[in-house]
């Protein structure tokens, strides 16, 4: 239930569509619980047959359209304005989980699946308008429809009341069936990410499943994990259902009192026709709350696992921790040195030990090495993904750790082998690195320097041209020359590429390679790669072998 309060204390900024919602409900409940005293007034009017009352029974009559009338305008305003707070609330808390995600490091996402985290994001979320907007406000009604109606009935005769509340006890059964459902409803949620995630691994590796023919085998997991996820459904569905049951019965049981017992204290005059239709007309306010209950613990249930969920994400903290007396600054020019840094993933094995060396400002210094050796790890650290484990970094003689994460960043820009596009046009993805509002003569400019204009001109939509998911739509060389391009736009003082061109041919390494190569002196260039060609005109070339470095540049070159 923490879950929930934490959700309605998110709410507080709409807590004005809140409290109208809110009043609208006891309106409501109000009009329905003085309509039997209404109807029981006609009835004892009527019931000696004097015709005088007619025009009585008319002006009540009047009364209750007009209360009817009253009762439709309040639901329409308690739908409207609980339904405005929920989406509201959805979209404050999906917007808050995606900037927290954004703060998090690189290590958060090591051990988790895209699909998980979507889930999460947008279904949980989801799942919490039901909560706010129908769960919550069913649950209120029906406490002071159930509260109102008892104490009617004992106003009228509290020996029938009493006999009505004989079957009441027994919703303190209904706790075993909210314990199953809480189980049930967690593990179905927990497999629906699970479910989300396989698709979206298949959906990005569709070429992977065709070329390898594993269309079978993949239909076969996904085929399993949605059994999985059905049946976590029935198995909750039946549980409400056995919930559902048991609350019409004890309704059933209570009308049956009343009918029986009823029967026999009007039969004895202890109670009029005007008083047992009051009470039939109670009986139904007083059980069809308790009916409803199984329904709004099933939503309460199912909202309050979204919500922990939710909040999962909201309270995660990023090990890369901005200190307090952290300081922008502005621009610099670019001299990195490593002292003596030791970093490792996992605790106690080492990826990086004792690494020092410098790359002054305007210089290019290689990095090369066997998969493995950390020369990537160097770069995240470089960019504070991640923090070292042991001695600092330092650009122009100033710690990383004692710069701003945006000021620091704003310093560094990288080009992946794996590049990442969005699905938009060549210009959006260039013009991606800078935040201020970028001329298309600037964006041509850092295409040229790219060598990637000519194919860029040669589109029939040129710079707007859409590339697709991923960049889906253009060749892994296209693709680096673009990343280059973005890089180059972003103007700081510091660019690293790593491993730019192992991936593509011949004729696309030369194109990159003469990027590259204008690049050179403009700014400090950390080039990490394999391939000799692409570090032959490095300032000083490093090599690193099992997170230690081993030796220079005329060593490499010679063998």
């Amino acid at each position: 239930m923490k879950a929930v309060f934490r959700v309605f204390k998110a709410a507080g900024q709409w807590k004005g569509s809140i409290i109208i919602a809110t009043f609208m409900l006891f309106v409501v409940a109000a009009i329905n619980l003085v309509t039997p005293m209404i109807a029981r007034e006609v009835i004892s009017l009527v019931a000696p047959g004097d015709i005088g009352v007619t025009r009585t029974i008319w002006y009540l009559g009047a009364f209750l359209l007009a209360l009817f009338v009253t009762r439709s305008v309040c639901s329409f305003i308690n739908g409207y304005f609980s339904h405005y707070a929920a989406f509201k609330v959805i979209a404050k808390l999906r917007l808050e989980a995606y900037e927290n995600l954004q703060r998090l490091s690189p290590k958060y996402y090591h051990d988790k699946q895209t699909g998980q985290i979507l889930a999460r994001v947008y279904d949980d979320t989801w799942a919490l308008e039901n909560l706010i907007a129908h769960a919550i406000p069913d649950l209120v009604t029906s406490i002071i429809t159930f509260i109102g109606a008892m104490i009617f009935m004992f106003v009228i005769n509290p020996t029938l009341a009493l006999l009505m509340c004989i079957p009441l006890p027994f919703i303190i059964c209904i706790s075993i069936f909210t314990r199953k459902l809480r189980t049930h409803w967690r593990k179905h949620r927990q497999v629906g990410g699970e479910l989300m995630a396989l698709l979206n691994d298949n959906l990005q590796g569709m070429k992977e499943v065709q070329v390898f023919n594993h269309q079978k085998y993949e239909a076969e997991r996904v085929h399993k994990k949605v059994e999985e996820h059905s049946r976590l459904f029935y198995s909750g569905v039946f549980w409400v259902y056995m919930m559902h049951s048991f609350m019409n019965f004890i309704q059933g049981a209570g009308q049956i009192i009343l009918i029986i017992f009823g029967g026999f204290m009007a039969l004895h005059g202890h109670v009029s026709a005007a008083d047992i239709t009051a009470f039939l007309m109670y009986g139904g306010l007083l059980y069809i709350p308790v009916a409803g209950l199984a329904r709004i613990i099933e939503d309460i249930q199912r909202g309050s696992i979204a919500g922990v969920r939710v909040f999962e994400i909201l309270d995660a903290k990023s090990d890369v921790i901005e200190s307090p007396d952290a300081r922008d600054v502005g621009n610099l020019e670019g001299n990195v040195e490593f002292k003596n840094v030791s970093f490792d993933y996992i605790k106690d094995i080492a990826v990086l030990r004792d690494v020092s060396f410098t790359a002054p400002a305007g210089k290019m210094v290689a990095l090369v090495g066997s998969t493995g050796a950390g020369k990537t790890t160097i770069a995240a650290l470089l960019a504070r993904f991640y923090d070292v484990t042991g001695g600092s970094i330092m650009i122009d003689g100033i710690d990383i750790r004692d710069m701003t994460l945006e000021s620091l960043r704003n310093q560094i820009s990288i080009v992946l082998q794996d590049v990442f596009l969005f699905n938009g046009t060549i210009k959006d993805n260039i013009s991606y690195g800078r935040a201020d509002d970028v001329s298309d003569e600037e964006v041509i400019a850092a295409a040229k320097v790219a060598a990637v204009h000519d194919f860029i001109d040669g589109l029939p939509e040129k710079y707007n041209t859409v590339v697709g998911e991923r960049g889906t739509r253009l060749s892994g060389g296209q693709k680096q020359r673009i990343a280059i391009a973005r890089a180059i736009l972003r103007k700081s003082p510091i660019l690293i590429l790593d491993e730019a061109t192992s991936s593509v041919d011949n004729e696309t390494e030369r194109e990159i390679q003469k990027a590259i190569d204008q690049i050179a002196g403009t700014r400090t260039l950390i080039v990490i790669a394999h391939r000799l060609t692409t570090i032959e005109k490095a300032d000083k070339v490093l090599k690193l072998e099992k997170g230690l470095l081993a030796i220079t540049a005329d060593d490499i070159i010679k063998t």
